[in-house]
C-alpha cells in the first residue's frame, strides 16, 4: 500500500492514510482506457444531425409535366433526388453513438488513470471538501492555499455539497463530481485529481465487493 497526507482545505497536514492497492495500485492499461474515453465520448454525441430525404421535403405534389411528347426524360416528381432541390439520398439521420460497454472494464479503467495520478504525485486527499460560502472567490482563494492556482483539478467526494457546486461553476478547469460518477475521460482531463476520505473508502468498498 501506498501512503499518502491527508490535509484540509488550509493545507495544514492532518494525518497519513494507506491506499487499497486494489484500487490506487493497478497496472496501466492503455488499451482499456482509450476504450473507456471512446465510449464516455460516444455516448455524450447528441447524434441530432438530419437531413431531409424525398418524402421530408416540401412541395412536388403533382407531376410536373406530362410523361410524354415533352422530349424530356419521364419525372414524377420536382422533389426527386435527381432535381435541384430534391431530397437528399442516404443522408445523415438522428441515432445514438454509445455501444455496450461492460461495467467492469469502466471500472477497471478508472483504476488505471487513478493509480497512473497517485504513481505522479498527482492525486491529493483531503478531508473534506465543505466550503461556508459558494463565493468563487473562496474557493479560489483555497485553491490557492492548496497550490491548485490555474490547474486543472477535478473536486471528487461522497456527495458534491451545492456551495462547491455553485463556487466552481465559474471557474474554468475546475470540476466538482460525486465518487460513484467517476470515469477515465473527466480523470485525464483534469491534472490534479482531489478526493476526500469518505470518498476513497466509498471507492474501496464498492470495488472490492
Amino acid at each position: 500500500m501506498s501512503a499518502v497526507q491527508v490535509r484540509n482545505l488550509k493545507n495544514e497536514e492532518l494525518s497519513s492514510l494507506e491506499l487499497p492497492d486494489k484500487v490506487f495500485a493497478y497496472p496501466a492499461k492503455h488499451h482499456l482506457v482509450y476504450e473507456a474515453v471512446c465510449h464516455f465520448r460516444a455516448v455524450g454525441r447528441a447524434g441530432t444531425h438530419a437531413t431531409k430525404n424525398r418524402k421530408d421535403v416540401s412541395g412536388g405534389g403533382r407531376k410536373p409535366y406530362r410523361q410524354k411528347k415533352t422530349g424530356r426524360a419521364r419525372a414524377g416528381s420536382i422533389r426527386s433526388p435527381l432535381w435541384r432541390g430534391g431530397g437528399t439520398v442516404h443522408g445523415p439521420q438522428p441515432r445514438d453513438y454509445g455501444f455496450n460497454f461492460p461495467r467492469k472494464m469502466r471500472w477497471n479503467a478508472v483504476r488505471s488513470v487513478l493509480s497512473e495520478k497517485v504513481r505522479e504525485g498527482k492525486l491529493m486527499v483531503v478531508d473534506e471538501l465543505n466550503l461556508d460560502s459558494h463565493k468563487t472567490r473562496d474557493l479560489t482563494r483555497t485553491l490557492t492555499t492548496m497550490g491548485l492556482a490555474e490547474k486543472k483539478a477535478l473536486l471528487v467526494d461522497l456527495q458534491v455539497q451545492k456551495s462547491l457546486d455553485l463556487a466552481a461553476r465559474n471557474l474554468k478547469g475546475v470540476q466538482t463530481m460525486r465518487v460513484m460518477a467517476l470515469n477515465a475521460y473527466d480523470i485525464l482531463n483534469h491534472e490534479f485529481v482531489v478526493l476526500t476520505v469518505p470518498a476513497i473508502e466509498r471507492l474501496q468498498e464498492f470495488l472490492e465487493s
